[in-house]
This record gives C-alpha cells, sequence and structure tokens, in this order.
C-alpha cells in the first residue's frame, strides 16, 4: 500500500511476486528525495526484480542488477566530458525481502527503506528493524542505487548489500514489513526517535500493528495508517509478507 503524502509525486514503487510452491518476493524503492527524476529510479529498480531469490548470492545479483537499471538512467542522459550536477543523477533506495523452501528467509537492502521482523503475541504484534538505516550522523543517505563508481574505470553495477540475519524456524517472523522512510518517520518521531525501530516490545513497530489485522493487507494498512494519523511528510509505502501458521504452531 502507498500513499503520496502530500508531494505531487509518488516517488516510491512496490514489487510483490507469489509462486505455486508459496514462495514470495517483496520490495519497496523510494526515490532519493531532491535528485531528479527518483519516481524513474525508484520504478527501474524494483522493474526487472524476479519471482525467486534462493540465496544471498542470488540476492547480491538482483542488486547489482537493479544498480546497473539505475544507473542507466543517468548514463543515458549525459554527455561525456561534461560535469554533472550531483542531483541531476537519479538515485533510490530499495529493500528486498524473499522466501522459498530451500533458501529460507532472505532480507537484503540500501538506504533508509527499511525491514521489520515481527511476531503475534497475546499483546498485539512486536519486533524490530532488522539492521540498521544507511545515514550519516546529518541524516544523508551512505549507500543506495545509481551512486557512479568514484573509479570510472570500476565495473558498474557492484553494490554493498546488506543482508537481514537468518531465522531459526522456532524464531521465524510472523510477518516481515518493508517501509519506505515516509511510513516509518511518523511513529518513530512521535514515539521515541531512532530508538523506535529496535524497541522489541509492542511500543515499537508493534504499535503501528492493529493487533486485530491477521493478514499482509491488513497490517500493511494499519502501518500506513498509523504514518498517516501522525501526518505525512513524505510519500509513504508499506509491503508486508504474512506467514499462517497451522493451527498446532
Amino acid at each position: 500500500m502507498t500513499d503520496a503524502g502530500p508531494r505531487e509525486v509518488n516517488e516510491d514503487a512496490m514489487f510483490t511476486a507469489v509462486s505455486d510452491d508459496g514462495s514470495w518476493v517483496i520490495a519497496v524503492a523510494d526515490g532519493l528525495g531532491g535528485h531528479d527524476r527518483g519516481d524513474e529510479a525508484s520504478q527501474a529498480a524494483v522493474g526487472g526484480l524476479p519471482e525467486r531469490i534462493c540465496s544471498a548470492a542470488d540476492m547480491a545479483m538482483v542488486f547489482a542488477e537493479a544498480n546497473r537499471r539505475v544507473l542507466a538512467l543517468s548514463t543515458s542522459s549525459q554527455q561525456k566530458g561534461y560535469r554533472v550536477r550531483p542531483r541531476s543523477i537519479p538515485m533510490t533506495t530499495l529493500c528486498v525481502a524473499a522466501w522459498t523452501p530451500e533458501g529460507g528467509l532472505l532480507i537484503g537492502w540500501m538506504g533508509d527503506t527499511v525491514p521489520f521482523a515481527v511476531w503475534s503475541g497475546p499483546d498485539g504484534y512486536a519486533g524490530s528493524c532488522c539492521g540498521s538505516p544507511h545515514r550519516d550522523p546529518y541524516g544523508y543517505i551512505t549507500v543506495c542505487l545509481g551512486q557512479p563508481p568514484e573509479d570510472e574505470a570500476e565495473e558498474a553495477g557492484l553494490v554493498e548489500v546488506e543482508m537481514a540475519g537468518v531465522f531459526e524456524d522456532s524464531e521465524f517472523p510472523d510477518a516481515v514489513i518493508i517501509a519506505s522512510d515516509g511510513a516509518w518517520e511518523p511513529p518513530a518521531a512521535r514515539y521515541g526517535g531512532m530508538e523506535w525501530l529496535w524497541d522489541d516490545s509492542p511500543a515499537g513497530i508493534g504499535s503501528a500493528c492493529a493487533p486485530g489485522a491477521d493478514d499482509a493487507s491488513g497490517i500493511a494498512e494499519s502501518v500506513l495508517g498509523t504514518a498517516r494519523s501522525l501526518g505525512l511528510n513524505d510519500n509513504a509505502t508499506v509491503a508486508v509478507a504474512h506467514r499462517r501458521r497451522s493451527p498446532d504452531q
């Protein structure tokens, strides 16, 4: 689910795919604010994602290919020999979560679109962010797709992807939530700042998940609804994969 908020253009893009064996892929990309063609960059990032990602190597390749697609947007409009204003280069964040029977749960991301793992309990949902947003102390994004290589001889497309930890079966989350910064920043600002991201009590990301939400769309709607209720100042997008447990689990 997505909401353009106060912006005229929604620079967020999302992707979902489910295979016959239950494998799935979800992703959210967010065009960097202030850079030209952010909406094109985010669409390019998710536009060629596969329906199955079975290993960390597969995930690394997914990000490398997405980076090539985003870089192509800038190289196609540049003239060799002329300096290009940094803000005119399209860039985007990307977060991808995937599950397959053979590979388990894999999560990779670059930027400040972040993944949360949440579990359902008697007090509602609880969980936390699987890593840390890639920002410097001033709030600027340090790692994203579309950054031209510092060394022009370096092979375009090589990127450093942060991977989430592997969850054991007994610790497998009930849901994986991917939220662009427009979706997670309002509750973080309201309920405790950046530390809110890692508050694994019901006061953390669980506070944005309605206790009665029992499927992916319900969780996505409640997380986005929480951000709306606190006042959107950016595009806000949420993608969710929900695991239905059998009655004996």
